[in-house]
């Protein structure tokens, strides 16, 4: 069966269904209640949206609509409900259907002498392709209609409204509204969510944490450690990214999430501290495309061009470009070049085939490649028992000093990175409404940093740590049907990795780095350390709902991660060692327990209690194990034990939503690195335990069609609650006669803020001429933190807000839309730091923010 591709019929998703099943997923889709946070828009969009989510039938004129805009839907509705709340002041409503269609028509206004209503007529597929023309000839002139048939993408088992997901703390942001506050980073993501920390200093050296939990790093950049992953898992459209770094840039995003708490029984390997969760814009069967170019401050440029549309009747395609460049905030005095900058390059492609209303299977490839100077300025010296080592060491070479934001070095940091993957995402509707999902990736990642010693004069040059990573997993899930008193999930996944990193310290063949390193023994000296990691886990898993009548459910979980790891470390020319191949087994329990009440029409509770462990580790460059041992190498894995209540609400008929919650973690063995400046190595260690309690609340109010406010808090209270034998702090090795190690017990946890707040206001309007238009501003701040695992006084990094702003306005151009915005982010241009670690003799280096920014976008779609 095909349909003709004029742009008004394919303007709304038309899709060929056989009537029984029609008929059947509507009438199902129009029962079912879900959660809804969508702000005003077009109200196109917004039925689009309701559709493609529910699966409902709609009949509509698209031509009707014009400029139409919805109300903001927010709460928990069915099919019916929520394009009731979306039509709201549209002068549109809702007429009912034929049972296995819902009507869109122009508002009635009941008068006496009127004669009734003629009803609409759903326009089923024809035998032969039907014409607009057609179409409307069958109907009333001005209420000519199409039948719009939405196929659910978040689906049961789906990836944007798991039925399985337990209903802790969540932040969804839509990719409109990514695009609409230049968020195009994940980084950047931080300044829309509360709670999420991100620090980047190179594409190989992300570390997220939420509400203070998650990695274990704090170190200075250049010579990571493989051998521990993060506990912040990041998902992109289901598939499991080893490093965060491997998700480049946020374009063409359908919505971005953000889940706290330990999600490990339902997202797999090393969620203990939370989920990311990215979902990408899908292939349509709607021709459309778009190209937006943005240009600003400081060399900002960024370029993004998609197109995507019907291939055949049964498959459609999809291609995303995005180039992107900027300078950054650090002058190098001596050349005069800008630095902590970077360009990236990348596409996507995807196909998706649609084998009726039954079998879905889309296939996604991706390719990018990125190039960085990552610079740290000079922060501070510090003078420890009345001497500054860091001055008098660089009277001695010869290094000028020079503090940030400029630098004078001899030779300048450069990282490039290649990295792509292919996945494949299948679903089948099997009989008596069993679905089967199954996502399968391979990705790889290959990172070629060459770092320099940030110095005026050459201590060693083109160094770093060359990392190749390659992942592949598959996962098979089969979800129980729904409407039953006990709906369940029933799953299994596979995960591998092979990742190889080669270690270069070149130093120069000068008398400079025995001046600055008090000894003759590095004169001309290439330390190669070689680390090896295998990593394969097998994972089953189940988690099932019972819903006791209509306002209680209890989620429970189970996942068991059965992992076998192995790996080596060798270091060569100086103090050799060669660790062998190693090899460790265990078995990680997740578990999770989740009680829902809706105590009211619009409000719920609930109360959750979880358990995780995340993967062991292995020190893939440590060589103190000479001296340690080799039990040394081996790292515990990391258990979280997490505890929530919390209660929603939609108010003032849905136009104001509020949550809160109260939260409790506690992480034993925790994995972290620690750094020796002797022989500049990063190692990993079990760091005792800590504790991660606190509240956080956010409202979003959205009084009439025009304006939209959000704001949200995160207090958040992470203290070490035992850990007696941590590394000292520069202020106390640098002093005479120090310990060999200090007790951090009841101490800040580094990288966990303990209050970080967001708020944003939007105000959109449409004028006389038919321009849509909106002014916006946002806030968004973090208290002061540690920098460093060993709560070094020298790396508190100062709390800071930013403060961004945003206008523009789009209309009608031929047969598409244009748009044309300005933004101008850190708007009050704050100087502030994403990171401070702990240098050579006592002194600090940092990663500046971004600066003040001004910008233009210009966009056109159809």
């Amino acid at each position: 069966m095909r349909y003709p591709l004029h742009k008004h019929s394919l303007t709304v998703a038309v899709l060929a269904t056989l009537p029984a099943l029609v008929a059947t997923a509507c009438a199902h889709a129009q029962a079912g209640r879900q959660d809804y946070r969508l702000p005003a828009a077009p109200l196109e969009q917004t039925l689009l949206a309701i559709a493609a989510d529910t699966g409902v039938a709609l009949a509509y004129d698209p031509r009707l609509l014009g400029d139409a805009r919805s109300a903001p839907v927010v709460g928990r509705y069915n099919a019916a409900e929520a394009i009731s709340r979306a039509l709201d002041g549209s002068g549109f409503e809702l007429a009912s259907g034929s049972g296995a269609s819902l009507t869109i028509r122009r508002r009635v206004i009941a008068k006496p002498e009127a004669p009734a209503a003629v009803p609409l007529r759903k326009v089923s597929a024809p035998a032969a392709p039907a014409t607009p023309a057609i179409a409307a000839a069958a109907q009333p002139a001005a209420m000519a209609t199409v039948t719009v048939s939405g196929t659910r993408q978040a689906g049961r088992g789906g990836l944007e409204d798991d039925p399985q997901r337990t209903p802790t703390s969540s932040y969804r942001i839509s990719g409109a509204e990514l695009d609409e506050q230049n968020v195009t980073t994940l980084e950047e993501l931080q300044q829309l969510v509360p709670g999420l920390n991100i620090q980047s200093t190179d594409p190989s050296d992300m570390q997220v944490t939420i509400r203070g939990v998650g990695d274990g790093g704090g170190q200075a950049s250049g010579d990571s450690n493989i051998g521990m992953p993060g506990s912040v898992a990041v998902y992109v459209d289901g598939v499991y990214l080893a490093r965060p770094g491997m998700l480049s840039s946020l374009g063409d995003i359908a919505q971005a999430e953000v889940l706290s708490g330990a999600q490990g029984t339902m997202f797999g390997a090393n969620a203990t501290g939370g989920i990311v969760n990215i979902t990408t814009k899908s292939p349509t069967f709607v021709p459309e495309a778009s190209v937006a170019v943005s240009a600003g401050q400081h060399g900002y440029q960024r370029v993004r061009g998609v197109v995507s549309g019907p291939l055949s009747q049964d498959w459609a395609g999809r291609v995303n470009v995005v180039r992107s460049n900027s300078d950054g905030a650090v002058t190098n005095l001596r050349t005069g070049n800008k630095l902590n900058g970077g360009s990236s390059n990348g596409v996507r492609g995807q196909l998706l085939y649609r084998g009726g209303d039954r079998f879905t299977l889309r296939l996604s490839a991706d390719y990018n490649n990125s190039n960085s100077e990552p610079t740290a300025v000079l922060v501070a010296t510090h003078a420890v028992d009345g001497r500054d080592t860091y001055l008098t060491h660089s009277a001695a070479a010869g290094n000028n000093v020079v503090f940030g934001p400029h630098v004078d070095l001899d030779d300048e940091n450069r990282i490039h990175v290649v990295q792509g993957g292919v996945s494949a995402l299948a679903e089948l509707q099997l009989d008596s409404g069993w679905r089967l999902r199954s996502v399968t990736s391979l990705r790889y990642f290959h990172s070629q940093p060459t770092m320099a010693d940030g110095l005026s004069v050459q201590v060693y040059a083109n160094t770093g740590t060359e990392v190749r990573d390659k992942t592949w997993s598959q996962e098979v899930r089969l979800d129980s049907p729904a409407g039953r008193p006990l709906e369940y999930a029933l799953g299994l996944t596979y995960l591998g990795q092979h990742a190889q990193t080669l270690a270069h310290t070149r130093y120069a063949n000068t008398t400079v780095p025995a001046l600055w390193l008090d000894s003759t023994a590095f004169r001309n000296l290439d330390i190669i350390r070689h680390g090896l990691l295998r990593d394969r886990m097998l994972s089953p898993f189940a988690q099932g709902t019972l819903h006791v009548g209509d306002s209680v459910d209890i989620t429970a979980g189970v996942r068991a991660n059965v992992q076998k790891k192995g790996g080596s470390f060798i270091r060569y020319n100086r103090v050799p060692f060669n660790s062998g191949y190693l090899e460790e087994n265990h078995t990680l329990p997740s578990g999770t327990l989740t009680a829902t009440w809706r105590t009211a029409p619009g409000w719920s509770t609930y109360a959750a209690a979880s358990y995780g462990e995340k993967s062991g580790g292995l020190n893939i460059s440590a060589g103190a194990a000479r001296q340690a041992g080799l039990d040394s190498l081996y790292i515990k894995p990391e258990k979280t034990k997490t505890g929530e209540v919390g209660v929603k609400a939609s108010l003032a008929g849905d136009r104001l939503a509020l949550k809160g919650a109260l939260f409790l973690t506690e992480i034993g063995d925790f994995q972290t690195q620690g750094y020796n400046p002797d022989d500049q190595q990063v190692y990993l260690l079990n760091a005792g335990t800590f504790i991660s309690r606190g509240a956080e609340a956010s409202a979003r109010w959205a009084p009439d069609r025009n304006w939209r406010i959000d704001a949200a808090a995160v207090w958040n209270d992470t203290y070490y609650t035992h850990y007696d034998n941590a590394r000292c702090p520069p202020e106390v090795t640098l002093a005479p006669n120090p310990p060999p190690s200090c007790n951090l017990t009841g101490a800040r946890v580094f990288n966990a803020p303990k209050l970080t707040a967001n708020a944003s206001v939007r105000y959109g309007w449409t004028g006389d001429s038919g321009l849509r238009s909106f002014v916006s501003a946002r806030y968004a701040y973090r208290s002061w933190m540690f920098g460093t695992v060993d709560t070094s006084q020298f790396t508190r990094v100062p709390g800071y807000g930013l403060a961004a702003f945003a206008a523009g306005t789009e209309g009608k151009l031929g047969d598409g839309e244009w748009s044309a915005s300005v933004f101008l982010n850190n708007a009050f241009d704050k100087t502030y730091y994403k990171r401070l670690v702990n240098g050579d003799y006592g002194s600090v280096a940092g990663w500046l923010g971004e600066r003040r920014t001004l910008g233009v976008s210009l966009a056109y779609r159809y």
